[in-house]
């Protein structure tokens, strides 16, 4: 299927080589090497300089003298150390240097902890010329090593196909841990026709589960916590982290916050209050923890545009875990499958996007969060874990009334594990009510509650 679609849509024919001849003996060792593909294993390292560094240095020295065929470097299926973390050649004429590796849980890149940071592990610029380049990445890991910034970055990109690629292990309190799209100021290397099949990003680092806390409230602020569960794992004192979520957080004209405190075993004793904040409702007004390496966003997608993705699994612990911005519009998005307790675990600021047959899991504050004028999330189904799930809600409508047009919600569906805590969809000024209706360019259709009564708070209603 994939070989085919790389005919299909005029892909580089080296990348296609590279698959049959990997799968191929040689007879008698007389098949000759393939013009422009450079194994790791075939180069020593020099200096600072690994087996890899090398072979990238050789490959990407052929893409740069042969810009319309590129080069392919194959990558040992084994761990594939790099000190250089040098960008892929941004030629901007056609193609760049791709790499094929042995498959994510066999082959990887991974930036050696004593070399010195970078901005990513991986990573393809805008080229200088505005120009777009296409490459073919299959069959790795990347790893940052908590070293650099970023494990993955693709800039300035068109008709490039990215299968079973794992991104992650940046920086603490990094921006991404991968990202799509462009930098440049002018809007030049705009990405589009990029096809993604099953993109992973991680962290090793285990997070802690189960902690159950409650906030006590005194005439609108935050007096104290009660622990009820300090977890069912253990949680590491370096990253957990707790905050504040829920319907009523909007009602919060100054935000309260806490800082956990933890056992020496690692599982939460208390927390210390440190804004008591003030609340005009506190109803439903949670306490979401977290842990694992911080960062903002596990996928970005700056100007990436009509195309294509299958599978994508956000699983690092991240503010969110898909960020889909302005500029990405027109994409077609199957099957993702956010894992992790993210704030928010899909966003969606650019128009036209279809997200069909996303599962969500584990949502910590909202499973989606909505914010263009129109898309769609189709065939949604929400899971989360019993232990420790305590509220959030199933959308948000996070722009100003006015800004929606065609937003549709359609077939949302909970798993056979409930809480009374959840609110369907909520808007920017909380819950729905009277006073604050849903806007009429968001339209629901067929929305369970997920609350324990599994009823449909939207009715399917033909136009």
């Amino acid at each position: 299927m994939y070989l085919v679609e790389l005919m299909n849509n005029a892909r580089l024919i080296l990348p296609l080589m590279i698959v049959v001849f990997a799968a191929t003996a040689p007879l008698l060792g007389s098949t000759p090497a393939q013009p422009g593909v450079y194994s790791v294993s075939a180069y020593s390292a020099s200096g600072a300089h690994t087996d890899y560094d090398m072979a990238r240095q050789a490959a990407d020295a052929y893409a740069v003298a042969n810009p319309w065929t590129g080069s392919i470097l194959v990558l040992k299926p084994t761990a594939n150390f790099t000190c250089d973390a040098v960008p892929l050649p941004s030629l901007g004429l056609s193609s760049t240097t791709s790499i094929i590796g042995a498959g994510s849980g066999t082959s990887s890149i991974v930036k050696s902890a004593a070399c010195p940071a970078g901005a990513a592990t991986l990573r393809h610029n805008d080229s200088p010329n505005g120009a777009l380049s296409r490459g073919w990445y299959q069959g790795f890991t990347v790893n940052a090593n908590h070293v650099d910034s970023a494990a993955c970055e693709f800039y300035g990109m068109f008709l490039t196909t990215f299968m079973d690629v794992a991104c992650g292990n940046a920086l603490a309190n990094a921006d991404h841990e991968v990202e799509f799209g462009n930098v440049d100021a002018n809007n030049f290397g705009w990405m589009d026709n990029i096809y993604i099949y099953d993109l992973v990003t991680f962290d090793s680092v285990t997070p802690g589960a189960g902690a159950i806390l409650s906030p006590l409230w005194a005439s609108g602020a935050l007096s104290a916590v009660t622990v009820s569960s300090g977890g069912t794992s253990p949680y590491t004192s370096l990253y957990a982290r707790a905050q504040l979520t829920g319907a009523d957080i909007s009602t919060c004209s100054n935000m309260p916050t806490i800082t956990l405190t933890l056992t020496s075993g690692g599982y939460i004793n208390g927390a210390v209050v440190t804004n008591p904040g003030t609340c005009g409702s506190t109803a439903r007004i949670y306490i979401l923890v977290q842990d694992g390496t911080p960062a903002t966003y596990g996928m970005k997608f700056t100007n990436m545009a009509d195309s294509h993705v299958w599978g994508l699994q956000a699983n690092n612990s991240a503010t969110y875990g898909e960020a889909w911005f302005t500029g990405s519009s027109d994409n077609s998005i199957y099957n993702e499958n956010p894992s992790s307790n993210q704030f928010i675990q899909i966003s969606d600021n650019g128009n036209g996007n279809k997200h069909i047959n996303p599962r969500f899991a584990n949502a910590g504050g909202y499973a989606a969060a909505i914010y263009s004028q129109n898309g769609t999330f189709q065939n949604v189904l929400m899971t989360w874990n019993s232990g420790a799930y305590i509220a959030a809600s199933g959308y948000f409508i996070g722009n100003d009334p006015r800004v929606f047009q065609d937003w549709m919600i359609q077939n949302s569906q909970c798993g056979s594990i409930s809480s009374n805590n959840f609110v369907p969809l909520t808007t920017r000024s909380g819950l729905l009510s009277a006073n604050n209706p849903l806007p009429p360019g968001v339209k629901p259709q067929n929305i369970e509650s997920c609350d324990g009564t599994h009823s449909v708070h939207w009715a399917v209603t033909q136009p």
